[in-house]
Order: structure tokens, then C-alpha cells, then sequence
């Protein structure tokens, strides 16, 4: 007798690029199954997609129904699941498309097939880094759509613990837009039902905490927790399975290490959000050029928060209109040098430079000291301009 869906799935996993776990689409929980389904049956090695078949009674039964198959039901669900639109967001692209491109039942063969669309191709196939991957057992047992979602924007974000999530980001990936437009409502509709199931059917946990802005609740701070499962939660993923952030994070880790730097995983994850706001698409060259940068020179003593500043200062001035490369320290430093300085200015420069890495340092920018330092600084520099 061939095994059941449910049972060949055990050991299956589930693996997406990040940008596909953060985009936003509506999907019932059965669409979203046929998905994942479908995903976990891509092998790491595989450079383009395949005609994926299944039994059609085996089909059947990853729908959750029993008895005979009802084939009526069937066409109804796969011709909805073609129709239905993901969006997926990379820097100022908005790209809009489906996740599957066909399907064909054989009732000869007793099987059905289901293609994805072509472009679902650089978030799902040959991924190498910024990647997730999880077991497919731990979502096939889940009964809300909702509890699917959050559970893999947990795994997400598991190797650091924790993550702050604006409300309205949050709706649109969950597919909540249009639903419990009440914050009190998706409390109880979405975050309170997800965070029951996943604790009692997942390798997860979590409680959240409401940030506000006045009453209003405009985030979720999630606290990710590993829930053990028993044996099978103790057996060790294969390497390709690992989470790419994670091999991203060892990468970087190494190279601070061989300066003698610490690389803890909470800095780590906030300099990588402050690389895709300041770069989008292009963020992870242009982080390590930055890296690269940094560690090749010798006046800078505490690189990770030298680092967290100038990218800080990139977002600040494009949030001003201006291009991001007009934030870089080292462009305004090569200016200065065209000057005719005061032999007082190195000294003033290296003090200023040791002030801003302070404030990173404790966590704290203070934007009214430093615009008060560089203004200063500006003036005194003015009568020796040619």
C-alpha cells in the first residue's frame, strides 16, 4: 500500500527565499498546504521546476477530506489557487504574480499535476543565502491560514529570538487586510488562535508585545521560543537545510573574529534591516563592500558601531530626497581633505569622529549634539575655504 500523504510528509522540508516568506498574499489554509506541499518537493539541487504529481486520492486527502474523491471540489480549488496573486516587494519594485502556471488531472493515471509560474523561480530554486527552511510537519497539522504565516515569518526570524513587526506590514503578509480592521479584532481573530496552535502542534512558541505610538498600536514585538518535540525534534538537519541567514550570520562572524571584534546575533540582525532600507536589492554587496571598507582601515576602534551610524546616515539623507552615497563618511572626509586645514582640524576631526561612535556605541544617537558639533565645526573651517 503506498503511504499517505500525511505520512510521506513527515520528513519533508519547506525551504524559501525570505523575500518569499515577506510577501504579501492572500491564501486559504488548503491553498496554502498545496503550496508548501508542493514546495517541499523541490530537491536543493534542482535549476528549473517540474511537472509535480501526486495520487489524486493522496490529493484528496491533503485537502483533508475523506471518502472518495470528489473531483468537482478539486477543479474548484486549483482553479482558485491559479487566480490567486502574490506580491512580492524588492527595494522600489513592486512585482505582482501567481504560484502556479497549470495544472492537468489524469484520471486514467489516477494522479493530478500542478506547475509553478516560471518567475517564483529566484525564491525557490538554487538558493545559497537569505533563506528559511522548516519542516513541513509542523505545518500540515495547523487549521488557520493565519497560523501558517506567522509561524513562518517566526522561523524567519528564530536565529535572533526576536522581531518587531509594523501592524500594518504584519496584515498585509498574514493577508489581513481587509479583515479585522479593529486592532482588538485581529487580536483575537489572528494572533491569539496562531499563538495558541503553534504552541501545541509546532516546534514553536511565541508571546508578543503591543507597541504603541500614543494608544495606538502600530507594532508586534514577537519572542520566539524552540518548543521541543520530542525525538524526531533532536535529529539533525542536513547542512543545505540550514537557515541562510544563519550561514550569512557565520560568514560575518568569522571576519569580525579574525579582527578581534564581537559579532553578537541582535547587532548583526540590525545592521542587515538598515543594509535593505539603505540599499533594497543590493544591500548584501553593499554591506560587505562597507565591511571591507572599514576593517581596511586602522582609525576605527569599534567597527560594528561605526558601521551602524554611517548606515543610518545613508537612510537619513535618502529619507531627505538626497542620494544615499551623499551619507558616506568617507566621501565627506575626502572632500574635506581639498581644503587647506588648520593644523588644529586633525585633532578636532579624530575628537568628532571618537563623539559619534560613542553615541552608537550606547545604543543612543544624539542628532542635536552632533548637528551642534558638526555646525561648529563647518564655521571654524569657513574662513580657511579658498
Amino acid at each position: 500500500m503506498e503511504p499517505s500523504v500525511t505520512q510521506q510528509s513527515n520528513n519533508n522540508s519547506v525551504t524559501k527565499s525570505n523575500i518569499l516568506i515577506e510577501a504579501s498574499y492572500k491564501l486559504t489554509v488548503t491553498e496554502q498546504k498545496i503550496i508548501l506541499y508542493l514546495v517541499s518537493q523541490i530537491h536543493k539541487d534542482d535549476d528549473d521546476f517540474k511537472m509535480y504529481s501526486l495520487p489524486i486520492q493522496h490529493f484528496y486527502e491533503l485537502l483533508g477530506y475523506r471518502g472518495s474523491p470528489k473531483y468537482s471540489e478539486m477543479r474548484d480549488i486549483t482553479r482558485n489557487l491559479m487566480r490567486k496573486i502574490l506580491e512580492i516587494k524588492e527595494g522600489k519594485k513592486l512585482k505582482q504574480m501567481s504560484w502556479i502556471s497549470y495544472v492537468e488531472y489524469d484520471e486514467h493515471s489516477g494522479r493530478v499535476y500542478l506547475s509553478f509560474d516560471p518567475r517564483l523561480k529566484p525564491y525557490l530554486l538554487q538558493l545559497k543565502k537569505e533563506f528559511t527552511t522548516y519542516r513541513l510537519k509542523n505545518v500540515m497539522e495547523l487549521k488557520s491560514g493565519y497560523s501558517i504565516r506567522i509561524y513562518e515569518i517566526l522561523k524567519r526570524w528564530q536565529f535572533i529570538n526576536d522581531v518587531e513587526i509594523p501592524l500594518d506590514e504584519l496584515r498585509k503578509m498574514v493577508g489581513a487586510t481587509d479583515k479585522y480592521l479593529e486592532y482588538h479584532n485581529f487580536k483575537k481573530r489572528v494572533l491569539a488562535p496562531a499563538q495558541k496552535e503553534i504552541m501545541e502542534k509546532t516546534d514553536l512558541s511565541f508571546e508578543y508585545k503591543e507597541v504603541k505610538s500614543g494608544r495606538k498600536v502600530v507594532a508586534i514585538r514577537f519572542f520566539i521560543h524552540e518548543r521541543p518535540m520530542g525525538e524526531a525534534s533532536v535529529i539533525p538537519e542536513n547542512s543545505h537545510e540550514t537557515s541562510g541567514i544563519d550561514v550569512l550570520y557565520s560568514q560575518f562572524l568569522s571576519r569580525f573574529a579574525e579582527r578581534g571584534q564581537p559579532l553578537p546575533p541582535k547587532e548583526f540582525a540590525r545592521i542587515v534591516v538598515l543594509a535593505q532600507q539603505a540599499f533594497g536589492a543590493d544591500w548584501l554587496d553593499e554591506l560587505t563592500k562597507m565591511i571591507d571598507d572599514i576593517f581596511g582601515r586602522t582609525d576605527i576602534r569599534k567597527p560594528l558601531a561605526f558601521l551602524t551610524y554611517v548606515l543610518n546616515e545613508k537612510i537619513n539623507h535618502m529619507e531627505k530626497g538626497m542620494d544615499h552615497s551623499e551619507g558616506s563618511m568617507e566621501k565627506t572626509r575626502k572632500a574635506m581633505r581639498r581644503e587647506k586645514l588648520p593644523d588644529w582640524f586633525a585633532e578636532y576631526q579624530k575628537q568628532f569622529l571618537h563623539d559619534i561612535v560613542q553615541s552608537a556605541t550606547n545604543g543612543v544617537y544624539e542628532d542635536d549634539e552632533i548637528e551642534r558639533k558638526r555646525a561648529e565645526l563647518e564655521a571654524r573651517l569657513q574662513k580657511y575655504k579658498r
